[in-house]
């Protein structure tokens, strides 16, 4: 993939460069930083790149009375539904992080895992309801920190869109992509909100992301082998 073509589709992602977010992908890019280490900078890395993933968040506008006089204020609109959907296993870090944002969200846990040999998802675990009261005043916050070739991505934002949810009402979240994952994901789900902490250059011919970080679940459980 050309360096253009990596420029437009950086244009259709959301990349959290805060000086922090930039300086806790470094340590955990490095291969010497310790499992214990490697969860704290994941925690503080995936706070503020879902800061970024839930601005857009609707709102109501209310009255509030503060200690000196009635003022304008506005809440998260009670007419939306809020579902965090982590991959397994890899996500539960981000999960545990926007649930302290969004503590009054739902929580569903998708797994999927890649096969390794042709690449592609295979659903093993899925305990959302068969049909959703309101799929259209519905938000759905996908996370998985690799965003490797895109297969675990689309298959599980496919598992949101057949429960009827609109895709401008579904974000995908990760702590790095490639761009070869963010290609294919756009080639079924073209309106899906991205918001990642960095597009690395590309994924090498066993599908892993290069430069990368490793295997983020076996680094945030300490079962590398």
């Amino acid at each position: 993939m050309t360096q253009n073509n990596n420029n437009d589709l950086l244009k259709d992602v959301n990349v959290c460069n805060n000086s922090l977010a930039i300086h806790n992908l470094s340590v955990l890019r490095d291969k010497d930083t310790p499992p214990e280490i490697f969860k704290v900078a994941t925690k503080r890395l995936a706070y503020l790149i879902l800061s970024d993933a839930v601005k857009d968040l609707p709102l109501k506008a209310i009255k509030v009375m503060t200690p000196l006089e009635e003022a304008d204020a506005q809440i998260l609109s009670p007419d939306y539904e809020i579902i965090i959907a982590p991959i397994l296993r890899a996500a539960l870090t981000l999960s545990q992080v926007l649930e302290d944002l969004l503590p009054t969200a739902k929580v569903y846990h998708i797994g999927l895992y890649r096969d390794e040999e042709t690449l592609k998802p295979v659903r093993y675990y899925n305990k959302l309801p068969e049909k959703l009261s309101n799929p259209s005043k519905t938000k759905v916050f996908v996370l998985d920190p690799m965003f490797a070739t895109g297969g675990s991505a689309i298959e599980a934002v496919n598992i949101f869109k057949e429960l009827g949810i609109p895709e401008e009402n579904i974000c995908f979240v990760s702590l790095i992509a490639a761009p070869e994952g963010i290609h294919k994901f756009r080639k079924f789900h073209k309106q899906v909100k991205l918001v990642t902490g960095v597009v690395d250059k590309r994924l090498n011919d066993k599908g892993y992301i290069m430069p990368g970080l490793g295997d983020a679940g076996d680094r945030t459980f300490n079962t590398v082998k």
